[in-house]
């Protein structure tokens, strides 16, 4: 286990720089502090404590297809691929992204740029804004898919909030591997679970998402900071390492607090969209919604963050 000053060390450089930050955004107060509860054990017992005042579905009864996915993200920590969306829906989403501009998040000077016009080979992956990734065709109805809503409020104990959303492209014939390309655990909230769509196609060489199955669970390498594969394998097994790889439309969920890594392509591009599900918010959107609820049906709590 990592001792405790090496956990502070990965969010709070010092004292003043962590009172700094909460006093600038209340909400880095919690997140700044969630490196120290990184045992599985205290992680839990602090979601259910927060899940306690939480709303839930009134007569929840949720699907046995929810239920599914439920069990396996308690099990291994990740699901298996799911029924793809329709391809329609892929594929306006992928033209969408295709006609916006991204920036690279480390190289802000450079300015944005469309997915096939990278300003410099440096540059591993173009991400798009909150707003631009709400705007997208299709992408609010993926996000409150009621499977994944039931899901969530099974693994969470209440219901979930739909935080962290995002889209960016990877991309191949890059030296090496960058960010959240390495092997790491987020520790963007207290319990949670991402939702993981694929844009494009991917295989072994096209940046698949990879998994160690079980980590979730386990208090092992419990660092905020990025690991090799081969700790990680030597750690957890290789034999439990899983590569998801699909065509477009591939998706699954993962709680992310396991180790996982975005691969770095060897050829090609790839886009993903990701939302995340927490029980308590994180500091990753704006402080405040960015758009108008555009449909009554969607559910005001779940959106809060994202839908005024």
């Amino acid at each position: 286990m990592t001792p405790l000053k090496e956990r502070f060390r990965t969010r709070i450089p010092s004292v003043p720089a962590f009172l700094r930050r909460a006093a600038a955004d209340r909400r880095r107060l919690a997140y700044d502090l969630l490196p120290i509860a990184s045992t599985p054990a205290m992680r839990a017992r602090i979601a259910r404590l927060i899940a306690l005042t939480q709303p839930k579905t009134p007569g929840f009864a949720p699907s046995e297809t929810a239920r599914a996915w439920h069990r396996a993200l308690d099990d291994t920590g990740i699901t298996p691929t799911l029924p793809r969306w329709p391809t329609a829906w892929t594929d306006e989403l992928r033209a969408y992204f295709q006609s916006v501009p991204c920036t690279d998040p480390y190289r802000t000077h450079l300015g944005s740029f469309l997915w096939d016009q990278v300003p410099s080979t440096e540059t591993n992956m173009g991400y798009f804004g909150i707003e631009q990734v709400l705007k997208a065709p299709h992408a609010l109805e993926i996000f409150n898919d009621r499977r994944v809503l039931e899901t969530a409020e099974l693994y969470l104990g209440c219901k979930p909030l739909l935080d962290n959303i995002g889209c960016w492209w990877s991309y191949g014939d890059r030296p090496a591997a960058k960010g959240t390309q390495r092997y790491h655990r987020d520790f963007d909230s207290i319990r949670g679970f991402k939702l993981f769509l694929y844009l494009t196609d991917v295989d072994e060489t096209a940046g698949p998402h990879v998994y160690m199955k079980g980590s979730h669970t386990s208090p092992l390498l419990d660092t905020g900071r990025a690991q090799s594969d081969e700790a990680i394998r030597a750690a957890f097994g290789a034999e439990n390492e899983v590569h998801m790889v699909g065509g477009a439309g591939t998706w699954f969920l993962a709680d992310t607090f396991g180790f996982h890594k975005g691969a770095l392509p060897t050829t090609g591009r790839r886009l993903i969209l990701v939302a995340q599900y927490n029980v308590n918010r994180s500091p990753h959107l704006p402080p405040a919604p960015v758009m108008a609820r555009p449909d009554a049906a969607l559910d005001p709590f779940v959106n809060r963050l994202l839908l005024a």
